[in-house]
């Protein structure tokens, strides 16, 4: 396994353990909406890159409407293909799906009554996973492509920078995205979620207090 496929699983494995300490009730509709928006890309927008060399080649649809075609068998992975594969036309198809899915998470909370603060970080932590594994996916593409058949005689291109920067973005749009959420009143069940222990203790004190009642009375 490359290096930075291994890093890439390290990291995500070790995120996915401190997640999974703490989750809000919409994570898993979260969950579910996000990785079902990049299985859909990845399948429609990147996959079709990896018969590039075929007879078939690439005939796609950008992010804007326009026919993206490469006839296979007589051009080489460099240059302007290699170019327009990296640096232009995934980078739409990421920031709409970035868009959506806080849109999505915000209508999501406001209609179920949830606290937004929670499953907007976790969108957003869900969101560079997919990422992440956009880009891996991608360069496995860009080195088999390169080697033309044969992965291993060229080296694996590392788009860590990339990443960075798209969970730079993610950062920001988050932070944006809560600065914009309006100050509501708090919900009773949002209230009992942020202070569920009290109620607990105040319960148990009240039964105790009615047994020694009814002892001592």
């Amino acid at each position: 396994m490359a290096l930075f496929e291994k890093q890439l699983n390290d990291v995500l494995g070790i995120l996915i353990v401190i997640r999974k300490m703490k989750e809000s009730p919409a994570y898993s509709f979260i969950k579910e909406r996000v990785e079902l928006e990049f299985e859909r890309l990845e399948r429609e927008k990147i996959t079709p890159w990896a018969f590039f060399l075929t007879d078939k080649g690439v005939r796609l649809t950008d992010f804007f409407g326009k026919q993206v075609g490469y006839i296979g068998g007589c051009l080489e992975f460099e240059g302007s293909p290699r170019e327009y594969f990296w640096n232009g036309f995934i980078q739409p198809f990421l920031n709409d799906i970035v868009s959506r899915n806080f849109f999505a998470t915000e209508d999501f909370c406001r209609k179920k009554g949830l606290d937004w603060r929670l499953p907007l970080e976790e969108t957003s932590f869900l969101l560079k996973a997919g990422i992440n594994k956009v880009f891996n996916k991608m360069s496995v593409i860009d080195q088999r492509l390169r080697g033309k058949g044969y992965p291993n005689s060229v080296p694996r291109y590392n788009p860590e920078r990339k990443v960075a920067s798209y969970e730079a973005f993610l950062d920001q749009r988050l932070t944006a995205v809560v600065a914009l959420q309006p100050v509501a009143r708090k919900t009773l069940n949002i209230f009992y979620e942020e202070h569920k222990f009290w109620f607990w203790f105040i319960g148990i004190v009240i039964a105790v207090a009615g047994v020694l009642l009814k002892i001592f009375g």
